[in-house]
């Protein structure tokens, strides 16, 4: 039985499985070994790899290589997800638990564990712990995985952030929270928005690896189970990919199985195809449903144009992109900070074609589930558009074939293209194959 080596369903906690990141790795590791042991955001989207970025860190070994010795710093791991009711003195609890685990200095410990077993303690009782750590010449890096479930929380007040950028400054504590969006982005008040812990802070934003970084971890996987791929092939799960170490997993994973199974050529990029857009459709829900109404524009304009035969007019550049809607500007910047959307060449496209499809499929109304042209009429009316009813007269019997809920959305686009002509892309979309 052939053993694959592809995985999407956890985080990488081997070393050896973990490829990428060295300019992310080495801006923490410079801030963390300076004189001061700065603090680092890294922001990124979700499954771009924040975790397992997280995990390489903490693992002794590497932070050893990195020049982050045990026996000066103390590397601690805690995940917030789904922690919604967590209270600052359990938080701190969570935290000194786990240093008396990983410090060095077995003598510390007690230290520790009798300040984690109190009912109560205050920032002077965490002061006092911290310098005696920092006297004994350890710097605690306290590595923060989903932290908006801290930042988000309204049991953690200013003061609590108050007294942690107080520790991180003069009590030898390093930070390194990860979160979807900046830290700023994510409070849950204004008040909070405008505290000076947001400050101590540079950001490393991951976004999705380049071509060699991407060929880097599909050669690597391959070489672990003695695979192989044809050029073929391997372009494939790069274009399907899209530089996600995820989705290039997922595609890798997939490609796999369907060659044990026998299948081959055309057919089996189909079925990869398939397995991607199921698989993967619950993250394209929420990429998709955490985008604002403008850039949802944007993409389907990138998406629509770029099915267009090639044409000076239809690049999706940012000139031509401005010209179907004029926030595209605004909008593209976020879009490939957050991975949706690449650029080359000066041109953009959605960062893969399983996305493109899926985005197709998504606009769509499915077969008998149309809306009637009754209800395109109500909807021109309440909509405000009754004075331009004679210019959307032609598109009454292509709107139905649109999902409701974003003919608004679809309506940025009419400057440039007509509702036939997006209606058209796609349907092609939804039957395009999959080959590279």
């Amino acid at each position: 039985m052939t053993h694959n080596p592809f995985t999407f369903g956890n985080p990488i906690q081997d070393p050896a499985r973990f490829y990428g990141r060295v300019p992310e790795l080495r801006q923490i590791t410079n801030r963390l070994l300076s004189s001061a042991h700065e603090s680092t955001s890294i922001v990124g989207e979700r499954r771009i790899g924040k975790t397992s970025l997280l995990l390489h860190l903490a693992n002794r070994e590497v932070a050893a290589a990195l020049g982050l010795a045990a026996d000066k710093f103390c590397l601690v791991y805690l995940d917030f997800q789904g922690l919604t009711d967590i209270t600052p003195h359990r938080f701190w609890q969570r935290v000194l638990t786990k240093m008396a685990r990983g410090l060095s200095d077995e003598t510390l410990t007690p230290l520790l564990t009798d300040l984690a077993k109190r009912t109560a303690f205050d920032l002077f009782d965490l002061e006092d712990v911290f310098e005696q750590i920092k006297t004994a010449g350890i710097v605690v890096v306290l590595l923060l995985d989903e932290f908006e479930y801290v930042t988000q929380n309204p049991n953690f007040k200013t003061d609590f952030f108050g007294g942690l950028r107080g520790l991180a400054i003069h009590s030898g504590l390093a930070l390194v929270p990860a979160t979807r969006r900046g830290l700023v982005d994510l409070c849950h008040s204004d008040e909070l928005k405008g505290s000076p812990f947001f400050n101590i802070f540079a950001n490393v934003v991951l976004r999705p690896f380049n071509r060699g970084e991407a060929s880097e971890l599909l050669d690597g996987m391959l070489a672990q189970a003695q695979l192989d791929f044809t050029p073929a092939e391997k372009e494939f799960v790069l274009q399907m990919g899209g530089g996600y170490p995820f989705f290039t997993q997922m595609a890798g994973y997939y490609l796999v199985e369907g060659k044990a199974q026998g299948v081959g050529g055309d057919a089996l990029f189909a079925r990869v195809g398939i397995e991607l857009e199921q698989q993967g459709g619950a993250h394209y829900t929420y990429l998709w449903g955490h985008c604002s109404e403008s850039e949802k524009i944007t993409l389907l304009a990138t998406l629509t144009l770029g099915q267009q035969a090639p044409a000076k007019k239809t690049t999706p550049t940012l000139e031509n992109l401005t010209r179907v809607h004029a926030r595209a500007n605004l909008d593209l910047p976020a879009l490939v900070k957050r991975g949706l959307v690449l650029e080359s060449d000066a041109a953009y496209r959605l960062f893969s074609p399983s996305l493109a499809r899926w985005l197709a499929r998504e606009v769509l109304a499915a077969p008998g589930a149309e809306e009637s042209a009754k209800s395109v009429d109500e909807w021109i009316k309440t909509s405000g558009r009754g004075a331009v009813e004679s210019l959307l007269a032609p598109v009454k019997t292509t709107l139905p074939r649109f999902k409701k809920q974003y003919w608004g959305t679809l309506g940025g686009m009419l400057k440039e293209f007509s509702h036939e002509v997006i209606l058209k892309t796609m349907i092609e979309l939804t039957l395009k194959s999959f080959a590279p």
